[in-house]
């Protein structure tokens, strides 16, 4: 890692859980932890409310998270995915109170559907922002056309429309190198496979059909279509102080052990405090895999764990029996604040 790249330290952070398949009612009680707080949110209302509301928070099979952070008197806030669709994103962050326009970045851990699909919630909140909201990818691979490996024939997810997400109010930032994001935020860059870990990407990559064939691998620029390797993921990051790493491991195609390993690399910290997101502990990964990766995640001992979206029940069920005190379950709406 280029000694001049340091990660910044946080003094506080606070996950809300934007988009994700599993809603609950007002029955799960708060949990007050060593350095977490989870707050579960009502179903149709924020957390504390009094009153139940005729709308409700909507789950759904995708993936966003919030994340509000301070250093001293300096507050961040980072939108980590979008979603499946506008529709739900638009929803729940209305019902939580959340303001568009107070974001200050946008992460995109990769280009699937149902990771990118809501952007458009945020059409506007430029205008009101006084500037374009920057959207930090990995790779032009983000853009191009992909094909789901499911079905016959497999069904065409689409692609990431560049164009529309300048009209939405998005200033796109390609980085596959380590970014500082809003100040207080870091992504791991490229996710080198370091564990015995493998690529498992359900989907067909299609080099030239939304995207710049330039912009890619040699080795990929002049096929038609190619197997996906997720190589231009993300991971978004945090260090704060006194606890550790926060890994927001979105999805975990290029495998959620990497994304933790980088993470460690990059910022020379040892401590993981939370790991948080998609493991992918799903076809074509096998629940032999998933064994193995709770195996792992008890070297690397994380003071917390939280699976969610395409994590699969194997792992949790697994993770639960070998580390019942590090796993929370999440749900939409659900704060996790950590100091």
């Amino acid at each position: 890692m280029d000694a001049a790249f340091r990660v910044p330290v946080v003094d506080r952070l606070t996950l809300t859980v934007l988009t994700d398949s599993g809603t609950f009612g007002p029955f799960l009680p708060d949990l007050d932890l060593p350095g977490l707080k989870v707050l579960r949110a009502g179903n149709g209302s924020p957390a504390g409310y009094t009153r139940m509301s005729p709308k409700a928070l909507m789950g759904e099979f995708g993936l966003s998270l919030l994340a509000d952070s301070r250093v001293g008197g300096a507050s961040s806030r980072v939108l980590v995915d979008f979603g499946y669709t506008a529709e739900v994103l638009a929803n729940n962050m209305g019902m939580l109170g959340i303001d568009p326009s107070s974001i200050d970045a946008s992460v995109l851990s990769h280009g699937h559907l149902d990771h990118y699909g809501g952007f458009p919630a945020l059409t506007g909140s430029a205008a009101k922002r006084g500037h374009p909201l920057p959207l930090f990818v990995g790779g032009e691979e983000t853009f191009c056309e992909r094909v789901a490996m499911i079905g016959d024939p497999p069904p065409v997810m689409g692609v990431l429309d560049r164009a529309a997400l300048t009209k939405a109010g998005y200033e796109v930032r390609i980085a596959p190198a380590p970014q500082i994001i809003a100040d207080q935020a870091f992504t791991t860059g490229i996710i080198p496979l370091e564990t015995a870990e493998r690529t498992a990407i359900p989907t067909r990559m299609r080099p030239g059909t939304g995207c710049e064939r330039t912009g890619l691998r040699s080795d990929k620029r002049d096929l038609a279509e190619v197997t996906d390797d997720g190589e231009h993921e993300l991971a978004t990051c945090y260090a704060i102080k006194g606890l550790g790493l926060v890994v927001i491991a979105s999805c975990s195609h290029r495998g959620v052990l990497n994304s933790v390993r980088r993470a460690q690399a990059i910022s020379g910290m040892s401590k993981v405090h939370m790991v948080i997101g998609g493991f992918h502990l799903v076809r074509p990964r096998t629940e032999e895999e998933a064994r193995q990766t709770v195996a792992a995640f008890k070297v690397i001992d994380p003071d917390y764990i939280v699976p969610m979206h395409c994590t699969g029940e194997v792992f949790i069920e697994e993770a639960l029996r070998q580390m019942p005190s590090k796993v929370i379950r999440p749900y939409v709406g659900t704060r996790f604040a950590m100091a």
